[in-house]
């Protein structure tokens, strides 16, 4: 019989050195999942008030502390919407590098070609894909705009859709280029080919 190791079939528990800080709201209690570090990572809310017996014991280092079997559930969706959003970001991250293992030189031609190219690359934390940021001062600006240009095509920046943002400071004349996952691929394959 096969073995379900999703999250969500197995017993939910804080990660280590993590806590849960359950803060009274109105009618709700707000569930603040933290790291180890104490920065917030997840946030959620349950319908219903903090009960009294928990007031005293914050933060929550256990989930099995709290006695109140409604409560209890939903901060163990609190920790799984955030364990299921990491394995999805980290999924989404590992078939962009994989795609992309001459992702060093591709981006280190691009800078040679762009005058003060920089490169970002992080997870957009609403999409969970990744989101990569070329930027330049004003000495690059018009080789990365030509050069977005050429890859979108004929129709050049009038194809400019949602996953491509554009922003021109004009007092500096820097440039930034933002691409998610699905854009930065295009462009990257583009640039490859193009070089190759």
């Amino acid at each position: 019989m096969p073995c379900d190791a999703s999250p969500a079939a197995q017993t939910v528990e804080l990660p280590e050195g993590w806590t849960l800080t359950l803060t009274p709201a109105l009618n709700l209690t707000s569930l603040t999942l933290r790291d180890a570090d104490e920065c917030p990572r997840e946030h959620g809310f349950h319908p219903g008030p903090l009960p009294s017996a928990l007031a005293d014991r914050q933060p929550v280092h256990r989930l099995t502390d709290i006695g109140d079997r409604e409560l209890r559930a939903s901060a163990e969706q609190l920790v799984v919407r955030h364990l299921e959003r990491v394995a999805t970001a980290q999924a989404n991250a590992d078939a962009f590098g994989a795609q992309f293992p001459d992702l060093v030189p591709l981006l280190a031609g691009l800078a040679g070609e762009v005058p003060g190219c920089r490169d970002r690359m992080d997870i957009d934390p609403d999409r969970l894909t990744v989101r990569l940021s070329l930027t330049t001062d004003a000495a690059g600006s018009g080789a990365l705009l030509e050069l977005v240009n050429s890859w979108l095509g004929p129709h050049g920046l009038k194809n400019t859709t949602d996953g491509l943002s554009m922003e021109f400071d004009g007092p500096s004349r820097g440039l930034a280029v933002t691409l998610d996952q699905v854009h930065a691929t295009g462009f990257l394959s583009w640039l490859r080919e193009r070089g190759a």
